[in-house]
C-alpha cells in the first residue's frame, strides 16, 4: 500500500489535492490542539468531495473541542439528515448565546453553503472556514469575534449533497480525468441540485413548502443576522462572481443603503481574491429581485444578503474553454470570501448595525405615507386553508389579525371571523408589501427567476387593500372545524370544498369503505354541499369504527361532514341518482427520468405524497415499454421530451389504454405530447415557404432586450373558470390566477365544453408579460379535458401546483385524479353510447 501511495504522489495526473497552506492566509499561526479538517478526516481538501456525514462529524468534533463554538441542530431533512448551525464567537458570547442573539450591538453573520447540493465547493470549504476561525491565533480575527457571532451552515441541502457526492465519488478514477465528457462530470437524473422532493431550495426561502426551508427560516427569524452569505457554483468556464448584481435588476423594495453596504463589503472580496490572483466580476448576470432566494430574502428584512458564484469543477478537476477548474480552487475561493465577509462587515460594523436597527421603523414610516393601510384576505371558503395561511404568515413573523367586524371595500365583502387583516403598520411591512405586489411594469424586463409571487392570487383567496385601519383581534377559533356525530344516520356527506377533502377521500378508500361522489350539488335533509362532494353509508362500518373514522377526518383533515337521515332531496338530485357514482381507488403512475422537468415532477410527487397521502408510482420513461398500463387508472406526464423516449408501440399502447378507460394527464410539454398523440399524421401540414413569416432585421445591440420580450420567466395571468366542470370542483372563484413559466401554449379544443379554464383577454395579472406573450396568450386554454372512448386526455398549459405554493390552482390537478371519471362525453358523437349515457 505504501508503494501505491508513493506512486500516486510522484506521478503527474494522479491526485489533485492541495496542501493546507494553499488555502490559508499567509503568516497565521494555529492552535495545534485542534486538528485541521485534512488531519481529522484523513483526506486532503479538494481531493474527493466531502460527504455530508463527514461534515457533521467534523462540526461535532469542533464544537466539543472548543469553548468558542456551539453546535445547534435546527431541523432534519426528509431523508433524516441533520440541519446544523455552528455558532463561533468569544467564549463569553458562546456562554450567553441567547442573550447575545438579542443584542443589537453584536454583529451576526450567517455563512450558508451549497443550497444546491451539486455546487459542493461551498460545503467543502465550510470545514476549513470553521476550523480557521477557531484555530487561528490571528489577533485581528480574535478581535472580530469579541463582538461578532459567526453562524456557519455547512449544507443548506444535505440530501442533494449526498446524492451528488455519492455519484461523483463513485465515478472518480485514481487518475485525474479532466475531460468534461467523463461521467464524473455528468450527473444523472435527478441531479444533486435539488432536495429529496426535487425542489430547488434556493427558490423556497419565501414559499416555505419544504421542510429544510421551514426550519431554516425559523432559525433566520430567531437570529435575524445582519449579513447572510449564499455560496453557489456556476458554469465551469466562468470565473468568480460576488454581489452587487445588475443594478437595474434589483427588487424595488431593496434600499439604496443595502446596495451601498453590499458594495462596501465587496471591496474586501476583491482584495482577498486579488491576493491569490483569482479573476472575478460583479454587477453582471445575476439579479437581486425574487425574495425566494437566499441572497434576496434577507434584503427585505434589514439584513444584507450576498451571493457568491464559483465556477464549478463537477467531478473534481475539469478542462474548460477558459482553462482548468478544480475543486481545490473552489474551496479556496469560497473560504476566502466567507472570511472577507467577516472582515468587510467588521470594517463597516457601525453602519451595518445602524442599518438594521433603523430599517423596520423607516419601512413603517414609508408605508404610512402610502394610500393603503393594509390588506384583507377572505378565508371563509376553507378554514383549513385559513389555518395554513395563518401558520405561513407567522413563519415570516408577519402579524395577522382576525377580522373583528364585517367590512366592505370596493364592492368586496369580508365577514367577521372569516377573514384576516394584515396591517402595513408592522415590522415586516416590506415583506408583506412584496407578497401583495401586483406590478406588471418594471424598469428592467430581464428576470433571473419569476417576476411575481402574489400571495392572494397564488392561494386563490379573495383579497383587497384597504386605505383605513380595520378592527381585528387574535381570536382565530372560527378556523377550527366542528362536526356533530349522529348515531344511526343513513349516510354521511362530506363537503369537497372543505379541509383536505382529497386526503379524507383517499383515507376512506384505504379503509375499504365504499364511497360515492356526486357530479351535482346536493340538498338533502337540510344539508347543502357542492358538486364533487362524496358520501358513505351509515352502516359502512361498525358504530365504534365509524365514530373513529369520522373523528379522524375532522381532526386530521378538517373536512366538514354531515349526517343525513334520508336519500330524498329537498331540491336537485336524490342520493340514489345516477349522478352519484361509486368511485374506485385510483392507482397513479408518473413518468420521470432524463428529459423530464424534475422540478415539476417533484412538485407533483410532493403534492400527492405529503398532502393527499396517495402512493404515486414513479416510472422511468425508458421503462414504459415494459409496463402494463392496465395496472393503472391514471398516468401523469410532467413537462418534458417524450417524443424520443417513447417509441411508436408505447404511444399506441397509451392511446389504447385511454380508450379503454385510462386517464392520461399532461402538463405543458407533456400536454403538447398528448396533442401529438391525438393528432394523426394526415392532419399535420407544413407551412408553405411563401406563407412563412419574413424575418425582420434587428440591431445586434438590442439582442438582450429582444430575448427578454420572448422569455416568459414566471408571471401571473388571469383566467376564467367554468366552475360547473368536474375539474373545477372545490374551487370557488370565477377568476383564477395561474403562474405561467415556459413556452408551452395549448391548442384550442374542437369541443366547446372541453376548456374549463381559459386565459382572459386581459392576460396580465402580476409580473412581467411582454407584448409578445400578451398576444400569444390571450384567450388561450389553460386546461383542456377531452374524452376518448371510455377514458380521457387532460391537458394543462401550466403547472397548477407551481413550486407547491400555488394552492389556488392545485385543486385542478387533484381533481384530475379524483373527479376525472365524472367528465361526460360532450362531443355528441357515436362514442356517447360507450360512456353509458342512455336516455
Amino acid at each position: 500500500m505504501k508503494k501505491i501511495w508513493f506512486l500516486l504522489v510522484l506521478l503527474p495526473g494522479l491526485i489533485h489535492a492541495e496542501p493546507l497552506e494553499y488555502f490559508l492566509p499567509k503568516g497565521d499561526l494555529y492552535n495545534a490542539t485542534l486538528p485541521s479538517p485534512d488531519v481529522y478526516l484523513g483526506q486532503d481538501l479538494g481531493d474527493r468531495h466531502l460527504r455530508h456525514d463527514q461534515l457533521v462529524s467534523y462540526f461535532k468534533f469542533l464544537a466539543a473541542g472548543s469553548a468558542n463554538a456551539q453546535l445547534v441542530q435546527y431541523g432534519e431533512t426528509n431523508e433524516g439528515r441533520p440541519l446544523l448551525l455552528l455558532a463561533i464567537s468569544s467564549k463569553s458570547n458562546i456562554d450567553n448565546l441567547d442573550q447575545v442573539k438579542k443584542d443589537k450591538n453584536t454583529l451576526k453573520i450567517w455563512n450558508g453553503f451549497s443550497v444546491h447540493g451539486d455546487e459542493s465547493s461551498g460545503s467543502n470549504a465550510s470545514v476549513l472556514y470553521a476550523w480557521y476561525l477557531l484555530a487561528t491565533n490571528n489577533p485581528e480575527v480574535k478581535k472580530y469575534l469579541e463582538n461578532t457571532v459567526v453562524l456557519i451552515d455547512p449544507s443548506f441541502n444535505p440530501d442533494g449533497l449526498a446524492r451528488f457526492t455519492t455519484h461523483v465519488n463513485n465515478s472518480r478514477s485514481v487518475t485525474t480525468v479532466k475531460d468534461p465528457n467523463d461521467i464524473s462530470h455528468k450527473e444523472r437524473w435527478p441531479t444533486g441540485r435539488t432536495n429529496h422532493y426535487w425542489f430547488d431550495l434556493n427558490r423556497d426561502w419565501l414559499l416555505l413548502t419544504q421542510t429544510e426551508s421551514k426550519a431554516r427560516v425559523a432559525m433566520f427569524q430567531d437570529w435575524h443576522p445582519h449579513v447572510l452569505t449564499d455560496h453557489h457554483e456556476m458554469g465551469a468556464s466562468s470565473s468568480f462572481f460576488f454581489q452587487p448584481g445588475v443594478p437595474s435588476r434589483k427588487n424595488p423594495k431593496i434600499t439604496a443603503e443595502n446596495q451601498m453596504l453590499t458594495a462596501k463589503i465587496a471591496e474586501h472580496h476583491a482584495k482577498a481574491l486579488d491576493a491569490v490572483g483569482q479573476t472575478y466580476y460583479s454587477k453582471e448576470s445575476f439579479d437581486d429581485f425574487y425574495p425566494g432566494k437566499g441572497s434576496t430574502y434577507p434584503d427585505l428584512q434589514g439584513s444584507i444578503g450576498i451571493l457568491f458564484e464559483q465556477s464549478t469543477a463537477n467531478g473534481g478537476v475539469m478542462n474548460t474553454s477558459n482553462g482548468e477548474r478544480s475543486l481545490a480552487t473552489g474551496v479556496r475561493n469560497q473560504f476566502l470570501t466567507a472570511l472577507s465577509t467577516v472582515k468587510g462587515a467588521d470594517a463597516n460594523r457601525r453602519a451595518i448595525l445602524d442599518y438594521q436597527n433603523n430599517f423596520f421603523k423607516n419601512a413603517q414610516a414609508q408605508a404610512a405615507k402610502s394610500n393603503a393601510a393594509g390588506y384583507l384576505v377572505d378565508v371563509s371558503d376553507n378554514a383549513y386553508r385559513g389555518k395554513q395561511l395563518l401558520e405561513f404568515l407567522k413563519s415570516h413573523q408577519i402579524e395577522v389579525k382576525n377580522l373583528a367586524v364585517n367590512k366592505s371595500v370596493a364592492g368586496k365583502s369580508f365577514k367577521k371571523n372569516q377573514a384576516f387583516y394584515l396591517s402595513l403598520n408592522q415590522k415586516q411591512t416590506t415583506l408583506l408589501q412584496s407578497f401583495f405586489s401586483a406590478d406588471t411594469s418594471f424598469n428592467d424586463n430581464t428576470f433571473y427567476d419569476v417576476s411575481s409571487w402574489h400571495l392572494g392570487m397564488a392561494w386563490g383567496l379573495p383579497f383587497t387593500s384597504t386605505n383605513s385601519a380595520v378592527e381585528g383581534n387574535d381570536d382565530f377559533s372560527a378556523l377550527n372545524v366542528k362536526n356533530q356525530y349522529k348515531k344511526g344516520a343513513l349516510n354521511y356527506v362530506f363537503d369537497w370544498h372543505s379541509g383536505n377533502a382529497a386526503a379524507a377521500l383517499h383515507y376512506l378508500m384505504q379503509l375499504n369503505v365504499p364511497v360515492r361522489i356526486s357530479s351535482k350539488p346536493l340538498h338533502v335533509d337540510g344539508v347543502k354541499v357542492p358538486a364533487g362532494s362524496f358520501l358513505i353509508e351509515g352502516n359502512a362500518q361498525s358504530e365504534d369504527q365509524l365514530f373513529s373514522t369520522l373523528s379522524t377526518i375532522t381532526d386530521a383533515f378538517s373536512v366538514k361532514w354531515y349526517p343525513v337521515s334520508t336519500a330524498l332531496a329537498q331540491s336537485g338530485i336524490d342520493l340514489g341518482s345516477s349522478n352519484v357514482q361509486q368511485v374506485k381507488q385510483p392507482k397513479v403512475m408518473m413518468v420521470v427520468g432524463e428529459g423530464i422537468d424534475a422540478y415539476q415532477a417533484g412538485s407533483i410527487w410532493h403534492l400527492f405524497d405529503t398532502q393527499v397521502y396517495l402512493p404515486l408510482t414513479k416510472v422511468y420513461s425508458h421503462q414504459l415499454s415494459r409496463i402494463d398500463f392496465n395496472d393503472y387508472s391514471h398516468i401523469i406526464l410532467p413537462s418534458g421530451n417524450y417524443k424520443n423516449s417513447l417509441n411508436k408501440n408505447t404511444q399506441a399502447a397509451l392511446k389504447t389504454w385511454v380508450k379503454q378507460g385510462g386517464t392520461l394527464i399532461g402538463l405543458q410539454k407533456g400536454a403538447q405530447f398528448i396533442e401529438q398523440l391525438q393528432t394523426s399524421k394526415e392532419d399535420k401540414k407544413d407551412t408553405p415557404d411563401e406563407e412563412k413569416a419574413t424575418v425582420t432585421r434587428l440591431s445586434y445591440a438590442d439582442y438582450d432586450k429582444n430575448q427578454a420580450e420572448r422569455v416568459l420567466g414566471g408571471a401571473i395571468v388571469a383566467a376564467d373558470a367554468d366552475l360547473t366542470h368536474p375539474l373545477a370542483f372545490g374551487t370557488k372563484n370565477n377568476t383564477q390566477y395561474a403562474l405561467m413559466k415556459g413556452s408551452s401554449v395549448l391548442k384550442a379544443s374542437d369541443n366547446p365544453f372541453a376548456t374549463p379554464l381559459q386565459i382572459t383577454e386581459k392576460v396580465r395579472a402580476a409580473g412581467f408579460v411582454s407584448d409578445h406573450w400578451q398576444e400569444k396568450l390571450k384567450n388561450k386554454p389553460l386546461v383542456v379535458a377531452e374524452k376518448s372512448g371510455r377514458g380521457q386526455f387532460i391537458k394543462f398549459g401550466f403547472n397548477p401546483n407551481f413550486r407547491a405554493f400555488w394552492k389556488g390552482t392545485q385543486q385542478w390537478l387533484i381533481n384530475s385524479i379524483f373527479q376525472s371519471k365524472l367528465i361526460r362525453n360532450t362531443t355528441l358523437s357515436k362514442d356517447a353510447e360507450e360512456d353509458g349515457h342512455h336516455h
